[in-house]
């Protein structure tokens, strides 16, 4: 493929998550797309072929930028404090790199018959149980409460997420410029594992 050829694909893959974003799968047209991106329609299902075939490509980017590095951690080989602190600091710095990507993931999850339900469920076998197996054995030693995975998954990525969500929020709120904001989720990156961390250390 050409520079023209790559620069005019980036383009309509940048419009079209913005619109997708904005609007939704079911919202959005494949000349809202073209409009955005200044192509026409034409070149648009001449790249993609159609705005499904469009929406896929850029979600299983984005779900690999944004989730792919999170299941890697997960079964690293690491204690489970230090795959706490570097799971919060990876996420963090991720999201610092590019907010706008749990907010397009999440975006379409708000729908029911979201077509990203199914890629979900499709690339969400792929991922390994080894920080489950770990949580089990540390509960079996007595080292931290039995807990389910699923609280402690679903803990750590609304901390680390929702902050981002609601950036602009916090940042009227706080008075706070970007780079400041930044800083407070950096300031984050230690609170949150040790607030998980002091949880699965309490008997319960």
């Amino acid at each position: 493929m050409s520079k023209i050829d790559q620069s005019t694909d980036l383009k309509i893959k940048e419009a079209a998550k913005r619109v997708f974003l904005e609007k939704g799968f079911g919202g959005t047209t494949t000349r809202d797309i073209a409009e955005h991106s200044d192509t026409n329609i034409a070149l648009v299902n001449y790249y993609f072929r159609s705005k499904e075939k469009l929406f896929q490509e850029i979600f299983l980017e984005s779900f690999a930028e944004t989730f792919t590095p999170i299941t890697r951690i997960l079964n690293d080989d690491l204690p489970l404090e230090a795959k706490i602190y570097k799971l919060v600091d990876n996420m963090t710095e991720l999201l610092k790199r590019d907010p706008l990507l749990p907010m397009f993931v999440f975006s379409e999850m708000r729908s029911e018959n979201s077509k990203m339900c199914d890629l979900v469920e499709g690339l969400h076998k792929q991922e390994g149980n080894a920080f489950i197996t770990q949580l089990e054995a540390e509960a079996a030693k007595g080292n931290i409460r039995k807990i389910d995975f699923d609280q402690i998954d679903i803990s750590i990525m609304s901390m680390v997420i929702f902050p981002f969500l609601s950036m602009n929020v916090i940042k009227l709120k706080k008075n706070l410029t970007t780079a400041e904001f930044y800083k407070l989720m950096d300031d984050r990156k230690k609170h949150i594992p040790e607030m998980i961390l002091t949880y699965l250390r309490h008997p319960g």
